[in-house]
């Protein structure tokens, strides 16, 4: 263990000792009139995979008031969805942020917050006690005095801790399919794109992860191009985000120009919110893609999927496709880069 992760560990010890004191009664009031989910962390993936928990509360409890902590950077996620009623704003890492917020939602005395953040700081626990709910539900967190209601299975997909987390409290026969949200803007700019280049069938790609080991370099791009364009007669669009968009531009074209082979592929350069890209996995065919955002959106709008995956086995439980369509898995180990074009079955997945 490196000394950075040792005395993490040892401020993480001590702030325990420290803020978390206060043993509560475990107790579901027989009214849930307020319930807070904290989601600062900012994921796509996590969103879409919780997206149902909003839509099955309304179903069942219309006036529950359904709160959520989240960033300015992640509001967008939040700010369209119909059964959300608050937003609060929080910075996230900042404790001076958390503190004010923290007192301010006091004030409403929410009777659940939920909480299913595997690993807490200490900015974490005190924003908890400063939130000051009737319950306080996590995962894995039986050793927190905080936590008075927790999910203590391991081995769970995460669209299965929100729905315990749900059961918890008094919520049953739950639907789990995925909450797709949608952007009408993003949604007309995808049909002019696929009308413009009479796009009726297609496979989307995607080769960008999040962090380094989980992004294909360039020459695996071009090699994964190179098998695509020759086994499969369908049309290629590359999934892109603005910082993305010149690499894949170079690297599927000469002199400005596409190479012959690669003049099925296709590239919709005005891509820039996670709105566009959701619309052209909802109009593809199959998507391939080592993102789990990406497959999450996928599995949520049941189509095919090619995804890869690290060897880290807890990782891979908690956020697999969870998909009811046909779904093929590569794993590799350290880094993506291991897998090789040909392991991709694209004439299995068609």
């Amino acid at each position: 263990m490196s000394i950075k992760d040792t005395l993490r560990k040892i401020r993480l010890s001590l702030g325990k000792q420290l803020i978390d004191i206060k043993k509560r009664k475990t107790e579901v009031p027989t009214e849930i009139k307020r319930i807070l989910f904290l989601r600062q962390d900012g994921k796509i993936g996590d969103y879409i995979v919780s997206s149902f928990v909003f839509r099955e509360i309304k179903k069942q409890m219309p006036a529950v008031h359904i709160g959520v902590v989240c960033t300015k950077n992640n509001a967008y996620l939040f700010t369209d969805n119909p059964y959300i009623d608050q937003l609060y704003f929080v910075k996230k890492r900042s404790i001076f942020s958390l503190i004010k917020c923290g007192l301010n939602l006091r004030k409403f005395q929410y009777d659940v917050v939920i909480d299913p953040t595997v690993l807490l700081r200490n900015r974490d626990l005190l924003f908890l006690r400063l939130i000051n709910a009737k319950i306080n539900l996590g995962y894995l967190k039986d050793d927190y005095k905080l936590f008075n209601l927790n999910i203590d299975n391991p081995n769970l997909h995460f669209a299965d801790v929100y729905k315990t987390a749900l059961e918890k409290i008094g919520f049953h026969s739950l639907n789990t399919e995925y909450e797709i949200p949608s952007n009408e803007s993003a949604k007309n700019a995808v049909e002019k794109f696929i009308k413009k280049n009479q796009l009726t069938k297609f496979i989307a790609i995607n080769f960008f992860g999040n962090g380094s080991s989980r992004r294909f370099n360039d020459s695996n791009i071009v090699a994964i191009l190179d098998h695509s364009v020759k086994n499969t007669e369908l049309p290629i669009v590359l999934l892109t985000y603005p910082e993305m968009t010149e690499k894949l531009k170079t690297l599927s074209m000469v002199n400005g120009q596409w190479s012959i082979p690669y003049r099925k592929i296709f590239i919709m350069e005005e891509t820039t919110t996670i709105f566009h890209t959701i619309e052209l996995i909802r109009r593809c065919n199959l998507l391939i893609s080592p993102d789990t955002a990406t497959i999450h959106i996928a599995a949520g709008l049941n189509k095919p999927i090619i995804g890869f995956y690290s060897q880290d086995q807890e990782n891979f439980v908690h956020w697999h496709p969870n998909s009811k369509n046909k779904t093929f898995i590569l794993r590799y180990g350290d880094n993506i880069n291991e897998i090789k074009p040909e392991q991709i079955p694209l004439e299995q997945l068609k």
